[in-house]
Formats: C-alpha cells, structure tokens, sequence
C-alpha cells in the first residue's frame, strides 16, 4: 500500500499524519512501514533522529520490501508538476480560510491527474467558528475525516515518538484520531477507482 501526505501548503500536518499513522500501522509486527521523507526540510528524518528507535523506516527515498510506504511531500506542486505514484492521497488541510482556498487547490491538481484522494480536517476545535463550518461543509471535504487539536499530536515530534509509543491522560484520544484514519484510508481504498476516494 502506498500513501502519500499531499498539500501544496506547509503547516497544515502531513508530517505530523505521516509519522503517526506510520506508528498505527506499525504496531502490527508483520507490517514493514516506511515513511518516505521527500521534503526538502527533511522534518520526518529529523524526527528519526531524535528518536532512539523508531518501529518503522524514515528514509529518503523508495525501497523495496516494505508493505506499507508513506510518502510525506514538499508544501508545492514539484517543478515537473509529477506528483509521487501512490494508490491514495491524504490531503490534510486547516479550516481557517487561507489554508482552505490551498486545498481547493491541491484537490483541483490531484483530480486533474485522476487521481484518488482522502481529505483530512486537521486541528480541528470542538468550537468552529462561522467560517470553519462552511468550510467543513464544501462538496470537496464530503467525507473527510476529522482529526482533533490534540497536544499530544504536536508533543510527540519534540521527542522522537508517536502517539502509539505515549502515554498520558489524554494520549489515548489522539490515538483514536489516527486509528480512525487508518480505518478511512482502508475503506477509501475500496472505492470504485473514479474521482475522489469513497468515504
């Protein structure tokens, strides 16, 4: 299975998605996991580093033997305008109005390519805003699954960890966050191979 963290604006989460929903799917002891880091900046390597042991892969590029590849791109469409292969796209996106509008964007590039995708509401607040709620209510987010604020989401990167290898009060919630992708992503690839990935 290969996945790939897709946005065409930085600070929206594909870092943090990628490396978490990595540590989901690598609790199964069978499952080779590689998160392929392709940002120039190179955040999901520097996580590598900080970490001791990490129960999955973080290289720069494609290797074979892994069952399960994330990869995790630039904030830009690549100057050949060729985008990974990958078999579905996670499209994270902020709900404020700037990060929507990008979105947009980003979801016109990949169905332009045909190609299969899962909107992500990241970040998102029990509380939206007016704005926030239109937002979550375009046609393009139909589907998209929702990941909370979660300290332990933004925690986690600082020491080298993933929800999955935390504990603490509230851990158990940001894990139930990327499990409940990880559910989406397995049903979105059930879809019927047109247009936006099935909810």
């Amino acid at each position: 299975m290969r996945l790939c963290c897709f946005s065409l604006k930085g600070g929206v989460g594909r870092t943090t998605l990628a490396l978490n929903l990595a540590g989901c799917y690598a609790r199964d002891p069978r499952m080779r996991v590689l998160v392929n880091d392709r940002d120039p900046q190179g955040g999901a390597s520097a996580f590598a580093a900080l970490s001791d042991e990490t129960p999955f892969s973080v290289g720069r590029s494609r290797s074979p033997g892994f069952q399960i590849e994330i990869t995790d791109t630039p904030p830009r469409l690549p100057d050949n305008e060729v985008i990974p292969e990958a078999d579905l796209y996670l499209v994270p996106t902020l709900l404020d109005d700037a990060s929507f509008v990008i979105f947009l964007r980003t979801v016109e590039v990949l169905e332009s390519k045909g190609k299969p995708y899962l909107p992500i509401a990241n970040q998102t607040r029990r509380m939206l805003i007016t704005s926030q709620r239109v937002n979550l209510a375009h046609p393009k987010m139909g589907g998209a699954v929702i990941v909370r604020d979660r300290a332990a989401l933004k925690s986690y990167y600082g020491v080298g960890r993933t929800v999955f290898s935390m504990q603490g009060k509230w851990v158990p919630e940001a894990q139930q966050d990327i499990f409940n992708l990880a559910v989406r992503v397995r049903n979105a690839l059930k879809r019927d191979g047109k247009g936006r990935a099935a909810a």
